[in-house]
């Protein structure tokens, strides 16, 4: 099956949006780091403490594989995945060994079902919580539904990140919101609860965020880092404040500003050219924290230009396609970049502690052909998939960074 340059598209932008615009421009009280071939290093040399987690599907449990990237919460001793949002929307249990503990499947309009599965996040209790369309739903431990917010009471916004402030509030990020006045973006916002209303923060992006998602939030410190797609400086919230905490320059690489204020379809034109001829470095705009260490991903670093005929007739995605992830020890003031996953590899989420990434079977089978992630960790990977009920079930890798 050919990756026709729309799909490389959806896969490039759709988890991007657009950068700060210049009341957020970054100071001199944080630091800058420098993105370029320099700070790239290979798996085995930038992982620290790594761990393969084999997931134990019993026979029978409706999980089914389609490509989607997996969306995963986790908890501080539970793994909850989906694998598939829209068709059979499923979600799946398991503990941090990968045993199964319980699976559902409830598409549907009834008062204990879903439409569909767009986001897993946790509440404070770290129980279950739910994006689904234009709802927010929080489960129990037993994976029954006992909350259930109407988001288009609010507004047609699409809500594509959360977590809990208290019981009552939650820090969101939304797609679709309206133009300000100077033709900027306002995509974080508190959702509250008992008024059903957002509160909106004073943090902009770009036109050109309607490519794709909007913004990405974690905990991190008393507060949380905030981040959006080609956005190069990553923002930190707290109390009502918002600061930059760190930003990446990609030099002579760096997205020329003119593209940034571009109107969506002319972004969109935009994008599509640059898979083949990646004349420049875009961010992703997602954000994870495990411990100190910060990640987010970058399109770029070593460019691999691709001819319209290269491009039309690729039939998968080369290990070496310049996906990068990116890790920041803000304390230390240093960087590194790597492919901890060959190919387009998908997104990490975290606990706060680990950083978590599932392979599907096509992944773990490739990585273990070319050593990807260096002898040590290949034998333990090898050792996981020994474990696994079925030889076409994914793997977690569960992980964190080294540093000096």
């Amino acid at each position: 099956m050919k990756v026709y340059p729309i799909l490389l598209l959806a896969v490039i932008i759709g988890i991007s949006s657009c950068s700060s615009n210049s009341e957020n421009e970054p100071t001199d009280e944080f630091p800058t780091f420098e993105i370029n071939d320099r700070i790239i290093q290979s798996p085995e040399e930038a992982l620290g403490e790594v761990e393969f987690i084999p997931l134990k599907i019993p026979e029978g449990t409706p999980i089914q594989f389609f490509g989607f990237d997996p969306n995963m919460a986790v908890s501080e001793d539970r793994i909850f995945l989906n694998t598939d949002p829209y068709m059979n929307p499923s979600i799946h249990e398991f503990d941090l060994e990968g045993n199964h503990i319980q699976s559902i499947a409830r598409k549907g309009g009834g008062p204990n079902e879903y439409e569909s599965i767009d986001k897993l996040g946790l509440n404070a209790e770290g129980n279950l919580m739910v994006v689904s369309r234009a709802s927010l739903l929080e489960f129990d431990e037993k994976l029954d539904i006992q909350k259930r917010f109407n988001l288009r009471q609010v507004g047609s916004y699409f809500l594509i990140d959360f977590h809990p402030l208290d019981e009552k509030k939650w820090l969101v990020a939304l797609r679709g919101t309206d133009p300000e006045e100077d033709g900027f973006f306002k995509n974080f916002a508190v959702f509250i609860s008992d008024s059903l209303s957002y509160d909106f923060l004073d943090l902009k992006s770009y036109p050109a965020s309607g490519s794709g998602e909007a913004g990405s939030l974690v905990p991190y410190e008393e507060g949380f880092l905030l981040n959006f797609g080609a956005s190069d400086t990553i923002f930190y919230y707290s109390k009502g404040d918002i600061k930059p905490i760190l930003s990446f320059n990609s030099g002579d690489r760096s997205m020329p500003h003119e593209s940034r204020l571009q109107p969506e379809d002319k972004a969109d034109e935009e994008l599509e050219r640059m898979i083949a001829t990646q004349t420049y470095d875009f961010y992703f705009g997602n954000v994870e924290v495990a411990g100190e260490t910060i990640n987010t991903q970058v399109f770029g670093i070593t460019p691999k230009p691709l001819s319209p005929s290269e491009l039309e007739e690729m039939e998968e995605i080369p290990a070496d396609f310049p996906v990068y992830e990116l890790f920041f020890h803000p304390k230390k003031q240093q960087i590194k970049a790597s492919k901890i996953v060959s190919g387009l590899g998908g997104m990490p989420t975290s606990d706060g502690e680990y950083f978590y990434r599932l392979l599907y079977t096509e992944t773990w089978n490739s990585m273990l052909e070319s050593k990807h992630l260096g002898e040590k960790h290949t034998q333990a990977l090898q050792l996981a998939s020994e474990q696994l009920a079925d030889m076409e079930d994914p793997i977690v890798i569960r992980y964190k960074i080294k540093w000096d």
